[in-house]
């Protein structure tokens, strides 16, 4: 008799356990699954809108910066204003968001014209760290260490793209466009991946 309860009792919290993980899992499906795929419809959708129409969504984005630096340069102009008032100082928070405010209105007004000034500025700092990188080459073939030639031709093929880009902003803006956009599909992918296993797992229990 001792060891007839024993055994019922081992399968009641054999059960119990099982009713738990199954619960979890359900819990988990519940909570998770309409989360995903809604981020995955978002993702794609956002992705596909960007491949179709670059120009309008980098307009789009141009003129978001602008209202989001209007909108700081507000908040850094009239803080700047209370300090300066109570205690004396605060005046570079003023001038630091008069400028904001001017910067985002320019985006606003001339979003083409900010888009390419933008690029303009990472692609100079993009040569600069090109240059540097073909000189690190030459010195490594001056010294006959490591893959040398490898560093010499990738040097070459980023400085012909910088140049590239200093001659043709636009692209350059256009391709960053299409990388958000390959980065939103392969984040709706994963959503689905993940989806799909939640599903399964769900089947399972």
């Amino acid at each position: 008799m001792p060891r007839v309860k024993s055994e019922k009792s081992k399968k009641a919290k054999s059960s119990q356990g099982t009713n738990l993980i199954t619960n979890s899992v359900k819990r988990l499906y519940n909570q998770s699954a309409p989360l995903l795929i809604c981020e995955a419809l978002l993702f794609g959708i956002a992705a596909i809108f960007m491949i179709i129409k670059p120009v309008a969504v980098l307009t789009a984005l141009t003129f978001v910066i602008g209202v989001a630096l209007v909108l700081f340069g507000l908040y850094r102009t009239i803080a700047g204003f209370i300090v300066s008032r109570d205690v004396g100082g605060g005046w570079f928070d003023v001038v630091f968001g008069l400028v904001n405010v001017v910067l985002g209105v320019l985006f606003c007004i001339y979003p083409v014209g900010s888009v390419v000034s933008l690029v303009y500025i990472f692609v100079l700092l993009f040569l600069f760290k090109s240059l540097r990188a073909l000189i690190f080459s030459i010195n490594m073939i001056r010294a006959k260490f490591g893959h040398y030639w490898f560093d010499l031709i990738m040097s070459i093929i980023l400085i012909a793209l910088a140049v590239f880009l200093l001659f043709y902003p636009v692209a350059g803006a256009v391709v960053m466009i299409y990388y958000l956009a390959i980065t939103l599909l392969l984040y709706a992918a994963a959503d689905l991946y993940m989806y799909i296993e939640l599903l399964r797992l769900k089947k399972l229990v």
